[in-house]
């Protein structure tokens, strides 16, 4: 059966349909060969539609929205601007900077794949242009993003909650911890690399500079305090 379903999906594939028409078509067949018909069809799908049921999971596109809304926006850059503002001009700021802004948008965003648009388009040649290598580079933003994972509010421990029958709000608050430290020794591995290739720094920004990135970054910064603080706040539910 498993081979039957791998060359139907091979074939469907270089006819050049779109990847759901063959995973569709591998899914009825293999359906279809372990129950001998469609007559379990239905209870399947109610079962997936119970899998769904909980309201917690309306969270998911919600945030995928917002995430979404802010790649497209300058959410990303207003956090960029402001972390390049307190770390460009020490050894390694601007990697440092860039797996700042990556736990910081992914902490907005809740979303890795999110991050990794948002941040590393602007970030990525401005990064090689300084002196850092394309793996370096490549590594540290697709690492990074990651974080988005576990700084909350996070799309995965939503449905991790959900799965597992598990606090989503004693989760979030669990992943906070992990993903400042990873946040740290990224950024400590970063300065290594920069004093060991001598990567040039960014000029200092003055206070003044730096007060208006800020307040020009609030409204981003502030959505997962929001998130949080109504959770714990007894205003939205866990």
């Amino acid at each position: 059966m498993a081979l039957t379903i791998f060359v139907i999906m091979i074939v469907l594939l270089l006819l050049g349909f779109p990847m759901m028409i063959p995973l569709i078509a591998a899914a009825f067949v293999g359906f279809f060969t372990l129950f001998g018909g469609f007559s379990q069809l239905e209870t399947m799908v109610q079962q997936m539609m119970a899998g769904i049921r909980p309201a917690s999971l309306i969270a998911v596109p919600m945030f995928i929205f917002a995430a979404d809304i802010m790649t497209r926006g300058q959410s990303a850059d207003r956090l960029i601007d402001m972390v390049m503002k307190f770390m460009g001009h020490v050894k390694g700021g601007l990697a440092v900077s860039t797996a700042a802004a990556c736990t910081m948008f992914g902490a907005v965003s809740g979303s890795t794949q999110a991050t990794v648009v948002a941040v590393g388009g602007p970030l990525r040649p401005r990064m090689l242009q300084a002196g850092y290598k394309d793996s370096f580079v490549l590594a540290l933003i697709v690492n990074a993003s990651d974080i988005a994972f576990l700084i909350p509010p996070s799309i995965g421990m939503i449905i991790y909650g959900v799965v597992s029958n598990t606090s989503i709000s004693e989760l979030f608050i669990a992943g906070i911890g992990p993903g400042l430290l990873i946040l740290a020794l990224f950024s400590a591995y970063s300065v290594f690399y920069a004093i060991r290739h001598n990567v040039p720094t960014e000029p200092r920004a003055s206070w003044g500079e730096r007060l208006v990135a800020v307040q020009r970054a609030l409204w981003p910064l502030g959505f997962p305090v929001i998130i949080i603080g109504g959770i714990y706040g007894g205003i939205f539910s866990p």
